[in-house]
C-alpha cells in the first residue's frame, strides 16, 4: 500500500517524445515550451530539466517568479516572461538573464533606463495586440515601438508575437494574422529584423499554421492535454493522477450519502471512500457525475466531492478491497480517462484540470515505467468492526 494519499505521476519519456513530434511536425520552428502554472501542474522543476536535456529552444513562464524559481533550480535554458511585469521586479529578471515581454509603451523607456543604470543589455519581446485584448501594443502603433526598442543600445529586440485569442475561429484568426502580417510588413520597411515571430499555441499549430512565424509556444502539445487529434499526430498525456480507496461500506437501498444527500442509493450499494477532495483540485462540479477507475472498471462518482474525500459506487466491481488502487486520469486495463473527459464533465477547459492539482498531490517523475497497475490488499487491522453493514477502512 502506498504511503501518498494522492499522487500524480509525470512520465518524462512522454514530454521527450511529445517535443520530438513537434519538431518532426513543425520543421524550421523552434519550440517554446510553456511552462507556467508550475508546468501545468505537472511540477515545472522536474518538466524543465528534461527540457533543458532536450534543447528546448525557449521555456515560456508567466511570473518573474516562475522564471527566478527555474534559475534557482539550475535551469539554464533561455527563459520568457510571458505575462506583465511589476517594475519592483525588473531589476532581478535582469540580474538573472530572463527575457522580457513588453506590453506597453511605457514599459520600453522604464525598462530601458533600468537596464542602462544596470550596464546590462536585456532582450525582450514586443507584444503586438491584434485582437485578444488582454496585454500587448496596439498593432497600429507597434511597428513605432518596434522602431524605438530597436534603437535602444540597452534592448535586443530579440522577439515578435501576437496571441490569438480563438483559434478554432478561423475568420478571427484569419484577422488577426493579417493584421500581424501589416506589422511585420512595417517592421522590414523600417529595417527591422528580429530573430523570433511568434504567434501559434497548440491548437492553431495544429489545425491552421501560420507561415510567417519561425517559432511556435506549445502548451498543451507538450503534456499531451489537446483536443482531438488528426490522425498524423501522436500526443501522450504526460500526467496520470491516482488515489487508493481508505473506506468501505455496504449500504441498503434508499440511503443519502454525503453533504445534502445529493445521493440516494438506488439498490443495495458497496461504497468506497476515496482520499482525494477539492482541496487537492479534484473539481467540486465531478460531483454525481464523473467517474473513476478501479480494478480497470468505471465507477461513478456519488454524492459530492469533499474537501478531503470522494465516494465512488464499487457494487459492480469484484474482489474491491481497502487499498486499491484508484485512477482519476490515465489508464487501468484497456481504459482510459483523460484531461479533456473530465474537463467535459465538469464543464472545465482541460488544461485547468491539472493546473488545479494541489500541493498536497504527489509529484512523482518517472522515466517511462508502466502505470501502477498492482492491486492492493487492505493493512492488517484495517478492518473495523462489521455490523450487519460491511465496514472497511484505516486510520487517517
Amino acid at each position: 500500500m502506498r504511503s501518498e494519499r494522492a499522487w500524480a505521476r509525470i512520465d518524462l519519456n512522454r514530454i521527450s517524445a511529445n517535443l520530438a513530434e513537434a519538431r518532426s511536425l513543425l520543421p524550421g520552428h523552434k519550440i517554446l515550451a510553456v511552462v507556467k502554472a508550475d508546468a501545468y501542474g505537472h511540477g515545472a522543476t522536474a518538466v524543465c530539466k528534461r527540457l533543458q536535456e532536450e534543447k528546448a529552444d525557449y521555456l515560456g513562464v508567466g511570473t518573474s517568479r516562475e522564471a527566478i524559481d527555474l534559475r534557482n533550480e539550475g535551469i539554464e535554458a533561455p527563459i520568457l516572461v510571458l505575462g506583465a511585469l511589476l517594475p519592483t521586479e525588473l531589476p532581478e529578471v535582469i540580474d538573472r538573464e530572463i527575457t522580457v515581454t513588453i506590453h506597453s509603451p511605457g514599459r520600453i523607456t522604464e525598462l530601458e533606463e533600468l537596464a542602462s543604470s544596470l550596464g546590462r543589455k536585456v532582450k525582450v519581446h514586443l507584444l503586438v495586440d491584434t485582437g485578444m485584448g488582454r496585454l500587448g501594443v496596439s498593432h497600429g502603433n507597434a511597428g513605432q515601438h518596434a522602431s524605438q526598442i530597436a534603437r535602444s543600445p540597452w534592448l535586443h529586440l530579440e522577439g515578435v508575437g501576437t496571441h490569438l485569442a480563438s483559434p478554432a475561429d478561423h475568420d478571427q484568426t484569419d484577422l488577426q494574422r493579417s493584421l500581424f502580417q501589416d506589422f511585420l510588413t512595417d517592421l522590414k520597411a523600417r529595417d527591422i529584423t528580429p530573430e523570433l515571430i511568434h504567434v501559434d499555441a497548440t491548437h492553431s499549430a495544429l489545425d491552421h499554421f501560420s507561415g510567417s512565424t519561425n517559432m511556435v509556444r506549445l502548451g498543451g502539445w507538450i503534456y499531451g492535454i489537446t483536443r482531438q487529434l488528426p490522425p498524423s499526430v501522436s500526443l501522450n498525456p504526460v500526467l496520470s493522477l491516482h488515489s487508493q480507496i481508505v473506506y468501505l461500506r455496504d449500504h441498503p437501498e434508499g440511503r443519502p450519502i454525503g453533504y445534502g444527500g445529493t445521493f440516494v442509493t438506488n439498490r443495495d450499494s458497496r461504497l468506497a471512500t476515496i482520499s482525494i477532495g477539492y482541496h487537492d483540485g479534484l473539481p467540486t462540479t465531478l460531483s454525481n457525475k464523473g467517474e473513476l477507475l478501479v480494478r480497470g472498471h468505471r465507477v461513478p462518482v456519488v454524492g459530492r466531492v469533499t474537501m478531503d474525500y470522494t465516494i465512488v459506487d464499487v457494487t459492480d466491481v469484484p474482489g474491491v478491497s481497502v487499498g486499491d488502487l484508484v485512477t482519476l486520469l490515465g489508464s487501468d486495463g484497456d481504459d482510459e480517462i483523460t484531461a479533456r473527459e473530465m474537463a467535459d464533465w465538469c464543464g472545465l477547459v482541460p488544461y485547468e484540470v491539472t493546473c488545479l492539482l494541489g500541493r498536497r498531490i504527489q509529484r512523482i517523475a518517472v522515466s517511462g515505467e508502466h502505470p501502477r497497475t498492482a492491486r492492493h490488499e487492505p493493512k492488517v487491522g484495517s478492518e473495523l468492526e462489521k455490523g450487519p453493514e460491511l465496514e472497511k477502512g484505516m486510520e487517517r
